[in-house]
This record gives C-alpha cells, sequence and structure tokens, in this order.
C-alpha cells in the first residue's frame, strides 16, 4: 500500500512485443524510455514478455535487461521458452524436409541468397556469406556450417534472405513445387520464414496464456510491425501496430501507436494501459 492505493493493479495485463521494427530500435537496442516503461509496468503487477522470430541465444541478452520471468515466444511461435528454468515448453518441428534444402542449396549457388537452418538451438548454414554475417552481426550469433549429421533430426524452421524479393518469390516457387507441408511467413521484406504448419505467433498465444494459468482473466496487449505479427495482434485483446508498420498493416483495425525509434512500448505503456492518474502515481 502507498498513500492508502493499491500499488499492483495490472495483475491482469500481458503485454508482448515484438523484437525488431518494435521493441528494438535500429541499432538493435532497447531505448532507456521504453526499459523504464516496461519496468513500471511490471511494478504495478503487470506481465511482459516478447514474442519474435529470433533464436534462444540472440534474445538472451534482453530477456536479462528486461528481467523477463515468464516464458517468451520464439521462432515465429515454432517454440515457448522458460529463461527461468532454460526450457523448451512446448517445440514444434520441420520433418522431411532434406529434398527442399537441397534445392535451396543448389539455388543458393545462382542467386543472392542466405539460407539458414535452426535445430536444437544451434542455427546452420550453407555458406557465410555477406548476407549470413550481416545476420550474424545483427542477431549476435555464429552460424555453424551444414553437416549430414543435422539432417537425422527435425528442424525448428528454415529462414531465407535475400536482398532481391525475385529470388524470396523462386524460394516460394521451390516450396509450393515440392508440395512441403509448412507455414509461410515474412517477417521482414527480405525475410521469408519456414515454419512448422501449425506454428504461429497466435498460436504461440494461447498456448502462453494456457502456461500462465489465468482462467480466462488476463487480458493480452500484443505490439509488432511485420506480417509475421498479425496473427499474434488477431489473437490479442488489444493489437498495436508501430508507425514504421508494413504498409499492408495500416489497414487494418489495429491501434496505431508511435515509431519504433520514438520509444513505442513506452507509448502504448504510458498512453494506453496507464490512465493519466495512474501515470501520474508512478513518476
Amino acid at each position: 500500500m502507498l498513500g492508502g492505493m493499491k500499488i499492483k493493479r495490472f495483475e491482469n495485463i500481458l503485454l508482448v512485443s515484438d523484437l525488431d521494427g518494435t521493441l528494438l530500435d535500429s541499432k538493435q537496442k532497447i531505448s532507456k524510455e521504453n526499459l523504464e516503461a516496461i519496468t513500471k509496468f511490471k511494478k504495478l503487477g503487470g506481465k511482459f514478455t516478447i514474442a519474435t522470430g529470433r533464436m534462444e541465444k540472440s534474445v538472451q541478452p534482453f530477456i536479462d535487461l528486461l528481467n523477463i520471468d515468464i516464458p517468451v515466444i520464439l521462432y515465429n511461435g515454432a517454440v515457448i521458452y522458460d529463461p527461468k528454468s532454460t526450457r523448451v515448453l512446448e517445440g514444434k518441428f520441420l520433418e522431411g524436409y532434406v529434398k527442399l534444402i537441397e534445392a535451396f542449396q543448389t539455388l543458393a549457388t545462382k542467386v543472392d541468397l542466405g539460407l539458414l537452418v535452426y535445430q536444437m538451438g544451434n542455427v546452420y548454414t550453407i555458406e557465410r556469406n555477406t548476407i549470413i554475417q550481416e545476420y550474424e552481426e545483427k542477431d549476435q550469433v555464429l552460424c555453424e556450417i551444414i553437416t549430414d549429421e543435422i539432417f537425422n533430426e527435425p528442424i525448428t524452421k528454415v529462414l531465407l534472405i535475400s536482398p532481391n524479393t525475385e529470388t524470396l518469390s523462386r524460394c516460394e516457387e521451390v516450396i509450393h513445387l515440392y508440395d512441403f507441408t509448412c507455414n509461410l511467413v515474412y517477417s521482414e521484406n527480405n525475410y521469408l520464414e519456414i515454419l512448422p504448419k501449425t506454428a504461429s505467433k497466435g498460436s504461440a498465444l494461447l498456448q502462453l496464456q494456457e502456461y500462465l494459468n489465468y482462467k480466462g482473466k488476463l487480458k493480452t496487449i500484443c505490439i509488432g510491425d511485420n506480417l509475421n505479427d498479425i496473427s499474434m495482434l488477431e489473437t490479442a485483446h488489444k493489437g498495436f501496430i508501430v508507425e514504421n508498420c508494413h504498409s499492408s498493416m495500416k489497414q487494418s483495425n489495429f491501434i496505431m501507436g508511435a515509431h519504433h525509434e520514438n520509444n513505442a512500448i513506452a507509448d502504448v505503456i504510458y498512453n494506453h494501459i496507464f490512465s493519466e492518474k495512474e501515470e501520474e502515481f508512478l513518476t
């Protein structure tokens, strides 16, 4: 109690943010304003986590900085990971993918393409070309070279990166040619992701709510910037988009928020979750 007011007032609110293009700025950093806003929200009982296409190693620094103590959504919904126990709570996988990977390997010798295969917390590639090196720098991970051994086990997802949209369209054609069962989604204009058929941020959000066990009382607020976020925003009680979102999302019924370079998460917390009275109480 403080001044007769109950401090924890947001226990039933779960705020979920995308990382790249939403919580992170163009330098892959979390602003002081976003960090302070999230900290205040959590001190008042709110629950905060992230939903991203990134892998465990890539998100750990942000988990530590934000002191996230509930599960996070990784690999665009293919994995729900508990950072406290370092356990995968839910994992979905791709199988029967070998011929598809071989087809992409062949295509990569003819076009500008980066191929990434994720398995058991590791990421593999056929060649550490410029595209892959830029990915490693951005996500702060180191790719291993693909060997035949990894084909003995299921994989979590495949990421195809190219500066040429026509190349990614050709990749889509290859996937359809092989009649490969999966969920295809663009997480950035030059990132085409091949996920397990039932994997999405939206489906993972529903599973996350079950893990948190609030029996229907949990209100979810989600914010994102790209096509891979749509399922999550549609599943949430309230869905926010950042000003820099994919152009097609601006025609949706989602609530427009601030630009990711202008503290988008702080904007949602202060201007939408907190009332003026509650914001005054926090300062």
